[in-house]
């Protein structure tokens, strides 16, 4: 009888999360549908494949399986073209396994002509995989940001030089960002942070600076 019990209580459990998980889902796509009026941005609740192909050179949309973006406001935002979007992956299998979760910005414009770069927040895995030899590049000149970032590369000098004073400054003063850049196009998040339609325009306008402090015209 008491495995009944359990066994019930479990599934009721489940159930109620996935009812209360659809309902808070479906609250935020329609806050972002309205958010988007606003904005005067076009909203799509799924995204196409071609998006998902755009962005396949990224690190960001590499990873894992069950890749799913939702939630797409696409636009101009200071005469730049952007798109914010939900994304979502899974990683692992079984008991083991993890569910990445963040709202992502992408800026295109010509006037980044840049290196390709994925700099990330460094895990303690990241430290001991640079002693058996996986590349992060580091300045002695900015030891916080060495610290507190994973930056690579494919052309370690160009990015080193793209890496100036202000921007190792910028990133010093805001641990956790997420940036990686294909020429000329940047995304732009945090790892496992969905973005409230609240602190939308505030994620619009760290984008906007992020933008501004890597403009190459």
């Amino acid at each position: 009888m008491l495995f009944w019990i359990i066994a019930v209580g479990i599934i009721l459990i489940a159930i109620g999360t996935y009812v209360m998980t659809r309902y808070f889902n479906k609250q935020r796509t329609k806050a972002f549908e309205l958010l988007a009026e606003s904005l005067n941005f076009a909203f799509s609740e799924k995204a196409d494949g071609s998006l998902m192909d755009s962005l396949s050179s990224f690190h960001l949309f590499s990873q894992g399986y069950s890749r799913r973006i939702s939630n797409v406001l696409s636009g101009k935002f200071n005469l730049i073209p952007v798109t914010i979007m939900d994304y979502k992956y899974t990683t692992g299998g079984g008991k083991s396994s993890h569910t990445f979760q963040q709202t992502v910005l992408v800026m295109e414009s010509n006037k980044l002509q840049l290196p390709r770069f994925n700099l990330r927040p460094e895990r303690l895995f990241d430290k001991i995989g640079s002693v058996f030899g996986n590349k992060d590049i580091n300045f002695e000149t900015a030891p916080v940001f060495s610290k507190r970032y994973q930056l690579r590369g494919d052309d370690e000098a160009s990015v080193r030089n793209l890496f100036n004073e202000r921007v190792l400054e910028y990133y010093e003063q805001h641990p956790g960002l997420c940036t990686e850049c294909d020429g000329v196009k940047i995304i732009y998040y945090r790892s496992s942070k969905k973005v409230t339609p609240e602190e939308i325009q505030s994620f619009l306008q760290d984008g906007d600076d992020l933008f501004n402090l890597f403009k190459t015209k």
